[in-house]
């Protein structure tokens, strides 16, 4: 009895021992950031560097390309668990096409015979050499050749292939129209004005924690023409906030340039990205408009 408690306690242990490992490594993963650094430069030639590490040596990517191509890494502990030191090879595309050729001929050739005197006397009025006209159709059974086979056969595809598609359109308008009264209903739905609110703040919420602690870069622009670049100057506008004091653009309104430099460095947390997402869909409103979206989309 002495020895089997020993044992169960031995196993307790191992168990609480293996638990607690495990709950250890998940507050690692969700509490402990990855730290992320970017370089990138447009110049004579592209360079651009990435590297990502968790726990400092413990888990490491890099990746860098330049004017010899692709090259990354990813570490565990020190030991490469995938990476080239080598440019990728471009796979070459095939030029080879296969080119499948249907030629459906569904016209049956029919013809009936009766040969039987009981089936002559059905038919009095008509002598024996016209008797094919009444038993056969060959001026519609029998099939063209040549030049008049191609051009029935084109016109039939293109007489189905029209009606298909005025009926496929057909439908489909049909349901694009129960479809769209389904959509306004559910916008204008309180719980569905609802569920945008809660996605919205939580989708800016973790934009803020996406954020770059550190972000820097110069770049100069120019279209070739000086109304084409002073277009697209107030494109890149719209996204002001985002890179205001960090990003210096130079508009050079004589030539087509577009060079520069940018560094990016930063840290995500895992638990935040799944706190915000847990947010999301474990919202009732959420639930709900996300069920009515689905049973409008398939038209129940």
């Amino acid at each position: 009895m002495h020895i089997l408690l020993v044992i169960l306690k031995i196993l307790l242990i191992i168990v609480l021992s293996l638990v607690g490992l495990a709950v250890a490594i998940a507050l690692l993963i969700l509490f402990v950031p990855v730290r992320y650094k970017l370089y990138a430069s447009k110049y004579d030639s592209i360079f651009a560097k990435f590297t990502a590490r968790w726990m400092g040596f413990v888990l490491c990517f890099k990746a860098v390309y330049d004017t010899d191509g692709l090259e990354y890494r990813l570490r565990l502990f020190g030991g490469t668990i995938i990476g080239n030191k080598q440019k990728i090879p471009e796979q070459e595309d095939s030029d080879e096409d296969t080119i499948v050729h249907h030629d459906i001929d569904d016209i049956e050739n029919t013809s009936v015979e009766q040969e039987e005197d009981d089936e002559q006397d059905k038919y009095p009025s008509v002598a024996h050499e016209d008797r094919d006209f009444v038993f056969e159709d060959r001026e519609f059974d029998e099939k063209p050749s040549g030049f008049f086979d191609r051009i029935g056969g084109m016109i039939d595809r293109t007489c189905r292939s029209v009606l298909d598609k005025v009926k496929s359109i057909t439908d489909r308008i049909i349901g694009l129209k129960k479809k769209k009264d389904g959509y306004t209903k559910l916008i204008n739905n309180v719980r569905t004005k609802e569920a945008i609110r809660i996605v919205k703040a939580q989708l800016l919420k973790l934009l803020r924690h996406l954020k770059p602690a550190k972000l820097r870069g110069q770049v100069t622009y120019g279209a070739g023409d000086p109304a084409e670049t002073g277009q697209h100057l107030g494109y890149m506008s719209v996204f002001f906030p985002l890179y205001c004091d960090n990003i210096d653009i130079t508009p050079d309104f004589s030539k087509k340039i577009f060079e520069g430099d940018i560094f990016i460095k930063g840290r995500i947390r895992i638990a935040v990205i799944c706190l915000y997402v847990l947010k999301v869909v474990l919202n009732k409103n959420v639930k709900i408009t996300v069920e009515r979206f689905k049973k409008i989309s398939k038209g129940v």
